[in-house]
């Protein structure tokens, strides 16, 4: 089914400011406890065909002798597949998946900011191309 046009609009301007702002992504079992957390890079797509939404959680970094890096591999993105989508009253965007999970993304707390901004250096020093493939988010692995 093919959310309406307005709708993914609305998801997609919501979530490219909480990514702007720095954001994690909190996903919790049905007996709410915590299965994944972790920051978000600042890429996503809303599937306008399927109504996933497309994410890059930033795990898989480490310190190299130049600075910190990021396993393309290991950091590569997952969707949300959900049922239902809600704004809370803090502007969180909850999700209801269809795993029966629950995914909040919401503002990046003080203990992962640190990796989301090692991501943005990251970032900026890789080529022309792999930025437009992380950008786009439609291939698993760069």
């Amino acid at each position: 089914m093919t959310p309406p046009q307005r709708w993914t609009d609305d998801l997609d301007r919501l979530l490219t400011r909480l990514l702007a702002e720095g954001a994690e992504l909190a996903v919790s079992h049905p007996d709410a406890t915590l299965a994944f957390r972790a920051a978000l890079a600042r890429h996503h797509r809303v599937d306008t065909d399927s109504g996933a939404i497309w994410i890059l959680p930033l795990v898989g970094g480490y310190h190299t002798e130049s600075g910190y890096a990021f396993d393309l591999q290991t950091t590569r993105r997952r969707n949300l597949t959900f049922h239902t989508v809600t704004v809370t009253d803090d502007d969180h965007l909850a999700f209801e998946l269809i795993t029966d999970q629950r995914a909040v993304v919401r503002p990046a707390g003080a203990d992962v900011i640190g990796e989301l901004r090692r991501w943005d250096t990251y970032y900026a020093g890789l080529d022309a191309d792999t930025k437009t493939a992380l950008d786009a988010l439609t291939a698993d692995t760069l």
